[in-house]
């Protein structure tokens, strides 16, 4: 009886090392799986493309600029007509193709790169005998894509002032004319920031409109004259590349 008690008793001390023993395993192998893990996601974006930490930003960016639809008015009394004023078209958006710049500065409520922002916005556009300049105020929201990867997708709104002005680069007639009009812009950027400080970006698409007093040929009298001079609309998509600074 006396041995058969002794020789139970190291089974039994034995189950509880053994217990703590896979504990201590199970303990160490979560810790070096969990840093692991952590090291991976770390290492899952180069340092040079960590998330921005700079909450301002001035952009530059210059592309192609669409004519893709849009109204104005010319005088006349053929069919259709009305008051003496007939709508042409907009001519595809004033001439179709064109050459557009634009600079942007803006600043994020978040304090960093990401998150809603607010900022200005400057548009040049050449085409044709026209010359465009647009300003207006621009809310933007940074949305990053992953975690720890300073990529973005930037929705973004602006409305504004919009001038269109005429060269006689093709007919002698009107020169100096000025299309003053509401500018409203809205689409969609990509943004890709380097080394917490630099920043390329491409903006596709981006949909550009110019609503105000219709009249083309007469533009600086005869609506004021009482002429009806309907509405004048351009309508354009741009695809613009660019690059800029944050800080």
């Amino acid at each position: 009886m006396t041995h058969s008690s002794t020789a139970s008793a190291p089974r039994r001390r034995r189950l509880p090392r053994l217990s703590r023993g896979l504990c201590l395993a199970a303990s160490l192998g979560a810790a070096a799986a969990g840093v692991a893990m952590t090291s991976s996601e770390a290492q899952a974006a180069p340092k040079i493309l960590r998330e921005g930490t700079r909450p301002m930003a001035f952009l530059l960016g210059l592309g192609p600029s669409w004519g893709v639809g849009g109204s104005g008015w010319y005088y006349s009394h053929g069919p259709g007509c009305k008051d003496g004023f007939c709508n042409y078209g907009g001519w595809g958006g004033r001439y179709g193709g064109a050459f557009k710049v634009t600079q942007e500065f803006m600043g994020h409520f978040k304090g960093d790169s990401s998150g809603p922002a607010l900022g200005v916005i400057l548009n040049e556009t050449f085409t044709g005998p026209y010359v465009g300049f647009n300003i207006a105020p621009k809310f933007t929201y940074d949305i990053q894509v992953k975690k720890g990867l300073a990529l973005y997708v930037s929705p973004s709104v602006s409305l504004g002032y919009g001038l269109l002005h005429y060269r006689p680069a093709y007919y002698g007639y009107y020169a100096g004319a000025n299309y003053h009009a509401a500018n409203l812009q809205f689409g969609v950027a990509l943004k890709l920031i380097i080394n917490d400080r630099w920043l390329v970006f491409a903006q596709l698409p981006n949909f550009d409109f110019l609503i105000g007093p219709g009249s083309y040929y007469y533009a600086n009298g005869a609506c004021a004259a009482g002429f009806n001079c309907g509405t004048f609309f351009v309508s354009r998509m741009d695809f613009i590349l660019g690059g800029g600074v944050t800080f």
